[in-house]
């Protein structure tokens, strides 16, 4: 017997009958539902309890050919606005999902479910900054806890020295609260303190293996922090729950580049641009991985449709510009000029446009004026870095002083024996691409990419330094006996394995970096 049909019962008693149906039985709610339409046709919530009872079962054609008409029918409302978003996105209409997101959220800003799909796709896009603000909102929205909800707010709205203060004082008291935990390790992300946001994750995971916003970011600070290959495993594990999701399926097509998986990569950003195709940030992503596996032609033509669906992105133009061959005609100059020319242009992409006129300004032997573009661009781009030349300085005169050739004489037959890595040492410039490309030509030797493992390695060492935010890892590596450095080896050699894709005995390693 159906509960509408009582004579007693009320519309909304019906559909609050069907809503609690929901969830374990949407095919009765379904007919609870058309039950009550019958008696009061168009009638809003029964309409959207429908289109949930059709995405419950999987059939999201369904949902949208009520949910497009339902939100024409009533524009200010904002779950019916999310619920379109959350189908378009299933369907693979990014573009449009995006859309509904961003006008739930404008309507509703509580709404914590459209905040994280809205982060998603904003992942997918390449608008990372973006993704980052949609993810704070969504913390600060799913926390009831008063003490919680003040810290979220506070990093929802960048105040990271009052988030931290807030969310330590709490987990003094809740030590396995592991939404602050995830917080906690959002703010070390921030401050770029990679290795403390991977520890707090992992212990959020080891708390709640199922809290799946976490595993993303732990996958995300696992790639930024050189550890491709574990990030991966964690975006599969994500990936086998939520095959459709963009942003996991992004995170995957980023984290497989850093591994040299240009193919999969590439067959990953084809399908995304198919469902948001007119996301400039996507098509340069998609451009670098093209660039990368050798397909300039098909490279250039995507940096081409980034630039023409946003001529201000400067990545886009330093991207062709870096091609090296690449050659910009009267027109792109022109452009550039105009863009440049703009008060308003933000200096992020103007540091771009600088380089990419000079570098089109040199191309022409206009030497003077491309001099004055470099050198504003370098302006510019310095300063957005942290680089103190007294700081280095004074950090390779300590690597000086204690990486002596007595130093080396006391340890020699210390390390992994493995004789497969040649490492190729010198600053930029300097020629190491060239005697990379002579040696890769050897049968014998595989060229790989710019390998970040030995980066890592000191970051690790740092970690073990008893000096609090310790900068240096000279005096951890000096103390260590004959067994730990020979495990040091073997993990370089175990990390840097993923990278090697043919048989060759030897391989090599040329990152710029580790002349330090």
């Amino acid at each position: 017997m159906s509960f509408v049909s009582e004579p007693t019962a009320s519309v909304d008693q019906a559909l609050a009958y069907a809503t609690r149906l929901l969830d374990s039985e949407p095919a009765m709610a379904e007919q609870q539902v058309r039950e009550v339409l019958l008696v009061a046709p168009n009638h809003p919530l029964a309409l959207l309890l429908l289109a949930a009872s059709h995405s419950a079962r999987g059939d999201t054609r369904q949902a949208l050919q009520v949910l497009e008409p339902l939100c024409r029918a009533q524009p200010a409302w904002a779950i019916a606005r999310m619920d379109l978003g959350l189908a378009l996105g299933r369907a693979g209409r990014g573009q449009e999902a995006l859309s509904a997101l961003r006008e739930a959220v404008r309507l509703k800003p509580d709404l914590p479910r459209a905040w994280l799909a809205l982060g998603d796709h904003l992942n997918a896009t390449g608008d990372a900054t973006g993704a980052d603000e949609a993810f704070a909102w969504h913390i600060r929205y799913s926390n009831r806890d008063p003490a919680l909800l003040a810290a979220a707010s506070a990093l929802a709205e960048n105040r990271i020295a009052e988030a931290e203060a807030r969310l330590r004082e709490h987990l003094k008291s809740a030590p396995t609260d592991v939404s602050a935990i995830r917080m906690l390790a959002e703010v070390a992300a921030r401050l770029a303190r990679d290795d403390d946001a991977i520890r707090l994750l992992s212990r959020c995971l080891e708390l709640a293996p199922s809290f799946h916003a976490a595993r993303q970011n732990y996958a995300m600070v696992l790639n930024r922090a050189e550890n491709s290959a574990e990030a991966l495993q964690q975006v599969e594990i994500l990936l086998a729950l939520e095959p459709a999701n963009p942003g996991y399926r992004n995170l995957k097509a980023v984290i497989l580049c850093r591994l040299g998986e240009y193919s999969p990569a590439i067959e990953i950003y084809s399908c995304l641009l198919s469902e948001y195709p007119g996301q400039a940030k996507i098509w340069v992503s998609y451009g670098h991985a093209l660039k990368t596996a050798g397909q300039q032609a098909q490279s250039i033509a995507a940096y081409r449709q980034a630039i023409e669906l946003d001529p201000q992105l400067g990545e886009a133009w330093w991207s062709l510009a870096n091609l090296k061959t690449f050659r910009f005609d009267f027109q792109d100059v022109t452009r550039m000029r105009a863009q440049l020319a703009d008060a308003e242009l933000d200096s992020s992409h103007r540091q771009h446009f600088e380089f990419a006129l000079a570098k089109a300004l040199e191309d022409q032997a206009e030497y003077p004026e491309s001099f004055q573009h470099y050198s504003e661009g370098n302006r510019l781009r310095r300063a957005t870095l942290m680089y103190s030349a007294e700081e280095n300085s004074a950090r390779l005169a300590r690597s000086r002083a204690i990486f002596t050739a007595d130093f080396f004489r006391q340890r020699e037959g210390f390390g992994a024996p493995a004789t497969d890595p040649i490492f190729i040492v010198g600053l930029p410039r300097a020629g190491s691409t060239l005697v990379e490309q002579i040696l890769s030509s050897h049968s014998a030797v595989e060229g790989t990419m710019e390998l970040p493992e030995i980066i890592a390695l000191t970051r690790a060492l740092r970690q073990l330094s008893e000096a609090p935010n310790s900068t240096s890892y000279h005096d951890v590596l000096a103390a260590q006996g004959a067994d730990e450095l020979r495990q040091l080896g073997e993990r370089y050699l175990q990390r840097t394995r993923v990278q090697r894709k043919l048989s060759a005995p030897f391989f090599i390693d040329k990152m710029p970096n580790n002349f330090a």
